[in-house]
């Protein structure tokens, strides 16, 4: 039986300075010449659930440009080797401490979001920027779920790492204090922000009524208020970060907190790649 593979993808692992845990890196580059000041690039978190689909969503809409909005950039994964307890290692990697239903969690650690971030930033950018020519002005951070914490905790406070955030059904339950608190501090230039969240999750979906741990799930969906939560951070940001900042906010409809990451790719990648300095727009 023959793999199938994607063309001009690769992946490896990048270990933090100083040593420690690697992290197993995904990179997928465009075809052609770089412009003159790089390709954009999107930086996927949690990306052994998607990569492969964000990728073939990527070629997809670049083929049509004109049409999708869509047009060559640098995908560059983040996820976790085989074998390891990947749910572990994100809520330490994600977060700066304890979330609200630190009980409900168990034990995982937590803590690890400045060291990541380190990461990102003084290891894998530079080796990436190596690999191929990257623009620094168009790069894009993209996370789902606790990832979509993370994405919120660095555009509010370390905002000057990406030029766009883009948070799917972030978890603000785990520590929305903290990224409220975020939004007051300065920044010399306002972020570009988009968050979505899907329909169903803040209440059943038709098809999830008769399951037997239907009554949990609601309880749960109720206690975290995603689709309200998500609203406000949203309409919060827009007061906080001022007329100069983009914000976009879009509940999609049909969609709950697993569907919702494939069907909000080409949104994430035509929002980044909409970031493109004045006349450099895809053709």
């Amino acid at each position: 039986m023959n793999p199938v593979t994607l063309p001009d993808a690769e992946w490896f692992d990048l270990a933090p300075e100083g040593g420690g845990a690697p992290w197993r890196i995904f990179l997928a580059r465009p075809p052609g010449e770089a412009p003159a000041a790089g390709f954009p690039a999107l930086f996927m978190l949690d990306a052994n659930a998607g990569f492969a689909t964000f990728v073939e969503v990527l070629r997809r809409g670049a083929v049509r440009p004109a049409a999708t909005g869509i047009g060559p950039a640098v995908l560059v994964g983040i996820g976790y080797r085989e074998g390891e307890d990947a749910r572990a290692r994100r809520t330490f990697d994600y977060t700066t401490g304890p979330g609200a239903e630190a009980g409900r969690a168990g034990e995982r650690p937590t803590g690890g979001r400045d060291a990541f971030l380190a990461f990102i930033e003084q290891v894998l950018k530079p080796h990436i920027a190596r690999e191929v020519p990257l623009d620094p002005a168009r790069q894009t951070l993209f996370g789902h779920s606790l990832a979509g914490w993370f994405t919120l905790d660095v555009m509010a406070r370390d905002s000057a790492a990406f030029r766009s955030y883009v948070a799917v059904s972030p978890s603000l339950w785990w520590d929305e204090a903290r990224l409220i608190e975020g939004l007051a501090l300065p920044r010399v230039v306002p972020p570009r922000l988009s968050m979505m969240v899907g329909e169903w999750e803040q209440a059943l979906a038709p098809w999830q009524a008769a399951r037997p741990e239907a009554a949990e799930m609601a309880a749960r969906r109720a206690r975290r208020g995603m689709v309200a939560r998500a609203q406000g951070f949203a309409a919060r940001a827009r007061d906080a970060l001022g007329p100069g900042a983009e914000v976009q906010f879009e509940v999609l409809a049909g969609e709950d907190h697993a569907s919702i990451l494939p069907a909000a790719m080409a949104r994430a990648l035509r929002f980044a790649l909409a970031g493109a300095p004045a006349g450099d727009a895809p053709e």
